[in-house]
């Protein structure tokens, strides 16, 4: 009897032991569920771009030069200083260029009064004139050729500058031309035109013409002026210093700023004239636009040399900046890198109904700090933290 009810209490404790540990196991399994927090996966659009460092610069560098050469006369800018489109910079002594353009112009009239005579001929009365005008020449000429050979005595002497006989020189050139002139008018006035001599006259009045508008474009050149709003980066001659036609007499650049950035040669084939470009300085978006591609890379770093132009004003010159260069545009699933993990293979854990299952991904493009998978659908509820604690198939619940 003693037995028996030893072996009904051990029955009983049995069966409660049993009990007891059905409801541990199920508080243990509730306990193992793991919290997470999802993003709703949906396809989107995103921008392709290529990430640089530039530097701030200017848009250009000009070297501006006189036609001709001659002496600085003014300067009325100096290093530094800002100045404005049309504004003067620097001019050369004009006193040999408005002698030169008075011969072009009297070589000019001649021509066209031949020309004119050759077309209509000569009255008695405007032979009259035309001979007057040769004694008119002639009586120049002389005077003019008496008077250098006064002044040539006085150079020799040393009593007067060469330039001083040059200018006389450059009176009596004139007036033989003048004197050519006359004579060829009276000839032609007295021995009537031919066909070719009619044409020959015009071509010699259009080429006085040419000669003549090109020496007063000398003339107007003896001022340079800004071309542009900017700022004067040096003057290379001083007042009284003679500068020869063509070498630069100062150096502008313009106000417009622009990113100078070394295009790698994997990138060249992607970046074109227009390719847009994000440019973040000291915290602020800038927008910019590809002006520029140099065609031939720098002999040191190898890249090649594009010049980025920014819609405002953005910081001083010579400051580094971090870009974006946008190529394209790419469709897809974007997640963030850091739902990312990594075991031999690039997978994510993505909600599946209570539990969390792995999903093997391939990569795709980036864009910041997104990358365009593989693997996933449209509206998948992807994991996004606390994947570091997760095996396949694990329960979890989802926080907020």
């Amino acid at each position: 009897m003693k037995r028996l009810v030893v072996a009904i209490m051990m029955i009983f404790i049995l069966i409660w032991t049993a009990g007891c540990s059905t409801k541990s196991g199920e508080q243990v399994t509730e306990g193992k569920k793991k919290p997470v927090k999802i993003l709703n996966v949906q396809e989107e659009t995103r921008p392709m771009v290529l990430e640089y460092t530039g530097i701030i610069g200017t848009e250009e560098l000009k070297k501006l030069a006189f036609k001709s050469g001659g002496k600085i006369k003014k300067v009325f800018v100096k290093p530094g200083e800002q100045i404005e489109a049309d504004q003067p910079l620097i001019q050369l002594d004009t006193a040999d260029l408005e002698y030169a353009l008075s011969g072009a112009r009297g070589q000019m009239d001649a021509a066209k009064a031949q020309y004119v005579k050759t077309i209509n001929g000569a009255a008695p009365e405007e032979l009259q004139q035309i001979e007057a005008n040769v004694k008119k020449a002639q009586d120049s000429y002389n005077f003019a050729k008496d008077n250098f050979e006064n002044f040539q005595k006085l150079f020799e002497e040393g009593a007067i500058s060469q330039n001083d006989l040059d200018k006389v020189k450059l009176e009596l050139d004139i007036r033989e031309s003048d004197l050519k002139a006359a004579k060829e008018i009276e000839k032609q006035a007295k021995n009537g035109a031919r066909d070719e001599d009619k044409a020959a006259a015009k071509g010699q009045w259009v080429q006085a013409q040419a000669d003549y508008d090109y020496k007063m474009s000398l003339l107007e050149d003896a001022t340079i002026k800004s071309d542009s709003n900017g700022y004067v980066v040096d003057v290379l001659y001083e007042e009284g210093e003679l500068i020869a036609s063509g070498y630069p007499a100062l150096v502008i650049r313009n106000d417009n700023q622009v990113v100078k950035v070394g295009l790698s040669s994997k990138d060249f084939e992607k970046v074109t004239i227009g390719t847009k470009a994000k440019i973040r300085i000291e915290g602020k978006l800038i927008e910019g636009e590809v002006t520029n591609i140099g065609q031939t890379p720098d002999n040191q770093t190898r890249t090649y040399p594009i010049e980025i132009a920014l819609s405002e004003k953005a910081s001083p010159l010579g400051v580094v900046v971090k870009l974006d260069l946008i190529i394209g545009e790419e469709s897809g699933i974007w997640i963030p890198i850091t739902a990312i993990m990594a075991n031999g293979e690039d997978y994510v854990y993505v909600v599946s109904g209570e539990k969390a299952s792995r999903r093997k991904i391939t990569l795709g493009a980036v864009n910041e700090n997104y990358v365009k998978v593989q693997g996933i659908e449209n509206n998948d509820q992807l994991i996004i933290e606390g994947m570091q604690r997760l095996k396949d198939q694990d329960q979890i619940t989802i926080q907020k």
